[in-house]
């Protein structure tokens, strides 16, 4: 065992948890809890030799305690305040008090998407994507929030008027990428359009949707057709974008296949098939999640990868540190 994993299995000893046990303790996600150590300076986790976050049970109970203040819509700055104003009023205490009774975390940022598309409720929708970005880019919510909730969703095998809840959800998201599109900073990159290739009409799925954020992470500017335009219709909006690349995605049961076939309305064609995954019920829905990341997303990356090959190298990004 190296020092690194000796050290790991130490800190484990003393109750010192990693990002992604915490994530999955609070309902908050791992790029949220860095945002709030980074940039606001909320929690201070304990690092390693290695530079990897581990978090105490003080941690998670503060962690929750930002996510209440949060949901009730108070501010970062009024929430540091508090927390300092809490913090010193529980040192200068001349006798610990009982501790409270336990009080169950608010529900996640991906629960409440999700019941809000079960549910078919816009206003719990927009809510929570206020919430959401107070803290989150629209390119962090759109990845990390709102294509998990529906990936989540399709998991699942049935409940009333599943089919038109998926679709409404899906509907949102492309609405919600297009606004991720269309923010300004990309004028100079060559222009992908992206469609359903299974027929007008056919909403994206979890799958297409991440290889939007795919593409557009890749400083291309990526942009969703409309589902509902004809064929004749999809040639001449790519014509009007100028665009470089026309990927076209397709769901099949046989399994992933890619191609490059030619050239239509100015555009380089790319057909990228994401294998269709039929969700089942209890722990068959797990399951079908991991199936979905192991097999759609390297089928993503093979996609995205053949689009960067052919447009030519990305613009630099600019330098970041290293997220563990």
């Amino acid at each position: 065992m190296s020092r690194t994993d000796q050290n790991a299995v130490d800190t484990d000893d003393k109750g010192l948890l990693p990002i992604r046990s915490v994530a999955q303790i609070t309902g908050i996600n791992p790029i949220t809890l860095r945002a709030w150590e980074r940039r606001y300076d909320l929690i201070r986790p304990t690092r390693t030799p290695a530079g990897h976050r581990l978090y105490s049970q003080q941690d998670i109970r503060t962690i929750q305690r930002i996510q209440e203040l949060a949901e009730s819509g108070m501010g970062f700055a009024q929430i540091a305040s508090l927390l300092e104003h809490e913090s010193r009023s529980a040192a200068t205490q001349p006798e610990p008090k009982p501790p409270p009774q336990p009080v169950a975390p608010p529900r996640s940022l991906l629960e409440r998407v999700m019941q809000a598309a079960i549910d078919l409720d816009p206003a719990a929708l927009r809510a929570a994507e206020a919430t959401a970005l107070l803290w989150l880019t629209p390119e962090d919510y759109l990845r990390e929030v709102l294509v998990e909730s529906l990936a989540h969703l399709e998991a699942r095998t049935a409940w009333p008027d599943r089919d038109l809840g998926l679709i409404w959800l899906a509907e949102y998201i492309k609405g919600r990428a297009d606004w991720v599109a269309d923010a300004p900073g990309q004028t100079d990159s060559p222009v992908v359009a992206i469609d359903t290739a299974d027929g007008p009409g056919q909403p994206f799925t979890a799958g297409g949707l991440r290889l939007f954020s795919a593409l557009h992470d890749d400083r291309l500017h990526a942009r969703l057709l409309p589902t509902g335009l004809s064929e004749t219709q999809r040639e001449q909006l790519v014509r009007r974008w100028a665009a470089k690349a026309w990927v076209r995605i397709a769901t099949v049961d046989s399994g992933p296949e890619r191609e490059q076939s030619g050239s239509l309305a100015g555009a380089r064609i790319f057909r990228c098939r994401l294998p269709a995954l039929e969700p089942e019920s209890g722990d068959q829905a797990v399951d079908f999640m991991q199936r979905w990341r192991r097999l759609v997303e390297d089928d993503i990356e093979h996609c995205r990868q053949a689009v960067a090959s052919a447009l030519g190298p990305a613009r630099p990004k600019p330098n970041t540190a290293t997220r563990h």
